[in-house]
Parts: structure tokens; C-alpha cells; sequence
């Protein structure tokens, strides 16, 4: 049995001293082994050796750095902070060798190379990094639950999540397993506050969490990371959107990030009309976040609620794509960001994927027909009902 092997076992029972002397030998014989680097300072931390240990920490955060593993080294330093909290130059020196790496001619690390990291610079990598915690989750430990409010964006630095989903029968579905690298909970960072979905810890797994409030003060302070979230949002929660929707699913990921680039972000404040019914159809929306009512009037004026629409929901399609006027009014019942695509945009992409036009008109005349159906119903109960 190798040292490593010998110094698992004294973990798992708590010898902390004999498997401290086993993962020395191991890093001795195998240095470029920086797990078992991590696993002698974690050891010498529980045996309070705090000051060696956070130069084991500092050696081997250094190193996942300079081969660009950033997420690592972040997750490290945040150890580093918590055992030494004095210790604020390590932030400084991880963003002077990530600014170093970004400058090299070969890429990073396919792990390290995420939006929210690799576009900031030197400055605004230090501030970020003041402003995110790590957290350590036990296997099988439930991270976020469906339904919960939740405003922060959390990425993976060490371990493997589940991503799962409860049907409207209450059966639990897997959608995808997460690694290193991986971000989660971005629907509801950027949309409605509300995890939509479940994480669990596959292993025992290192997280940071990136909280909304305190990124606001940074975009006041480095306003360029502003436009690094709008990318992101839009090539991950747009995408999905889209992905998700029937007028969009036919498209091929490139085909729809050349749509999402032609969709405008609107903020519309509480009790907006949007467009009422006669009205020309100008565009179509999808809801960001907020919430659209969608109703007609009686004869007499009163209003006739046709379907209440929360984030990722789109409306106002069936005009623009048959060229027909609006068949019902619309109105923000909160403040709410929307995305608007323009007649004319949607007409370009048409022309674009002339492929999927068909499915578009398809599914227009079918919801068209379900509109004048609900029209002519005198039942606002069951109007309602049909909508849902």
C-alpha cells in the first residue's frame, strides 16, 4: 500500500498525525501531486499548526495560478483569509499572476476560462475577489432547493453537484451533473431571485458564492464588469431561454446566439401598457424578470385577465409573426426588464434560417387559434383555466 493509500485510511479515522507523516512522504516522492499538497496543509491546520499550514496553502495556491486553474487558487486563498485573515496580499498576488496568464500567448485552462473571470482586469479581479465567499458542502449535502429564494451566483471549484427538477406530479428529474469550473444558480441571480432548481453534492465539494448586493457595489466601482454580466446573461440564461422555448428550440446554439444578439433590453416600471389590443404588432417580448398580465376588455371596459406571465414566458409573437394587429392588451404588473425583439429583427433572422419559418408560423396559428377560442369563451373562470 502506497504512502498516499496509508494516509487516507489514518484520515478516515481521524489519525491526523500519522496521515500528516503519510501525505509528507507521498509529497516528497511526488511533488507535482498538489491535492496531496492541500490534504498536508488541511492536516496541519486540524493539528494547529496554522502558520505552516498556510504556507503549504500560499505554495499550492501559487502553483494551480501559474497553470491557470484560478478557480483553485481563489478557493485556496479564501482558506488562506479565513486561518489568517491579515493575510490580504494573496488576493493582490493571485490577481498579478492571473493578469500574467491572460497575457500569455497560449490559452488558459479550459477550467479558468469563464466570462465572469477572464474578462476582468487586474483591479476589478482583486475587487471581486474581496467580495466572494467559499463554501465546503458534505457529499449528498442539498446546496439549493427549487423554489427558494436565492440571489447569489455560486461556482464550483472543487467536487461534482446534480442539477434535478421536480415535475408538477412531484417526481424528482436529473437534468446534468456540474464540475470544476461550473456556474449555477444564474436563473435566479439574473431573473426572478428563485432557485429553479435543485443542487446536490455528489462529492464533497467547494463552492464560491457571488451575492447580488455586494456585485452592485462593484459594478459602482468597476463598471465594466457590468458589461461582463450582461454577456454572460446572455449567453447563459438567454440561451436557455430560447432553447426551452417551441419558437426557438429548432435553432442550433450558434443559430440562436445570433438571435439573442438582436434582442434589446427594456425597464419598464409598474402598471406600463405595453401595447393594447388594435394596435400594430411591432415586436415581440420575453420577460427577464417582473411579471406581464396579459387581458382584453368587456364592453364595459372592464378587464378580462387572459394569463399572468412570469420570467422566461414570451408574449406578443402571434402578430408579429402572422402581420396581424394585437388581439389583447398588455401591462406590467410589477417593474419588470424585458427583452424586445423588433419586427424587423425577427424578419432578418427568418430570412437567416428560412428552415425553422414554418415551425414559427405553425406554432402562431395554433396559438392564434387558441387566443380567439379563449376570446369567445364568456367564462372568465375557465378562460383563465386554459390559459394556465
Amino acid at each position: 500500500m502506497s504512502f498516499k493509500e496509508t494516509g487516507q485510511q489514518a484520515f478516515s479515522r481521524g489519525e491526523w498525525r500519522k496521515a500528516l507523516e503519510c501525505f509528507q512522504i507521498h509529497c516528497a516522492q511526488v511533488p507535482e501531486d498538489l491535492r496531496s499538497q492541500l490534504k498536508v496543509a488541511e492536516l496541519q491546520e486540524r493539528l494547529g499548526q496554522k502558520k505552516e499550514a498556510v504556507q503549504m496553502y500560499q505554495r499550492v495556491a501559487e502553483a494551480y495560478a501559474q497553470d491557470g486553474f484560478l478557480l483553485q487558487a481563489i478557493s485556496i486563498n479564501k482558506i488562506i483569509l479565513r486561518i489568517e485573515p491579515a493575510s490580504q496580499h494573496v488576493n493582490r498576488r493571485l490577481a498579478e499572476l492571473y493578469a500574467e496568464k491572460n497575457r500569455e500567448v497560449e490559452p488558459l485552462r479550459s477550467s479558468s476560462r469563464i466570462p465572469l473571470f477572464s474578462e476582468l482586469n487586474e483591479e476589478e479581479l482583486q475587487s471581486f475577489l474581496k467580495n466572494v465567499r467559499m463554501k465546503t458542502f458534505p457529499t449528498d449535502a442539498l446546496i439549493c432547493r427549487e423554489g427558494e429564494e436565492g440571489d447569489s451566483l455560486l461556482v464550483i471549484t472543487r467536487g461534482e453537484v446534480a442539477i434535478t427538477k421536480q415535475t408538477p406530479r412531484g417526481k424528482e428529474v436529473w437534468i446534468r451533473n456540474l464540475g470544476e469550473g461550473d456556474f449555477f444558480g444564474e436563473f435566479g441571480f439574473f431573473t426572478d431571485q428563485r432557485r429553479h432548481a435543485n443542487v446536490t453534492a455528489l462529492t464533497e465539494s467547494d463552492v464560491l458564492e457571488i451575492n447580488r448586493d455586494e456585485l452592485n457595489e462593484m459594478l459602482k466601482r468597476h463598471p465594466h464588469i457590468k458589461k461582463v454580466l450582461q454577456n454572460f446573461f446572455r449567453q447563459r440564461v438567454l440561451d436557455r431561454f430560447l432553447a426551452c422555448s417551441p419558437l426557438f428550440s429548432t435553432l442550433a446554439s450558434g443559430e440562436r446566439e445570433a438571435l439573442f444578439k438582436r434582442f434589446r433590453l427594456r425597464k419598464v416600471p409598474e402598471k406600463t401598457i405595453l401595447f393594447r389590443g388594435g394596435d400594430p404588432s411591432d415586436s415581440l417580448f420575453m420577460i427577464k424578470n417582473g411579471e406581464v398580465e396579459i387581458y382584453t376588455e368587456n364592453r364595459r371596459g372592464k378587464r378580462v385577465i387572459l394569463a399572468v406571465l412570469k420570467s422566461g414566458n414570451f408574449f406578443g409573437e402571434i402578430g408579429v409573426l402572422l402581420h396581424r394587429p394585437r388581439m389583447a392588451f398588455a401591462r406590467t404588473t410589477q417593474a419588470s426588464e424585458l427583452l424586445e425583439l423588433t419586427r424587423e429583427d425577427l424578419e432578418a433572422c427568418a430570412l437567416q434560417f428560412s428552415e425553422v419559418r414554418s415551425v414559427w408560423k405553425e406554432i402562431s396559428y395554433k396559438r392564434l387559434t387558441q387566443m380567439r377560442e379563449l376570446l369567445s369563451q364568456k367564462d372568465v373562470e375557465k378562460t383563465r383555466e386554459a390559459m394556465v
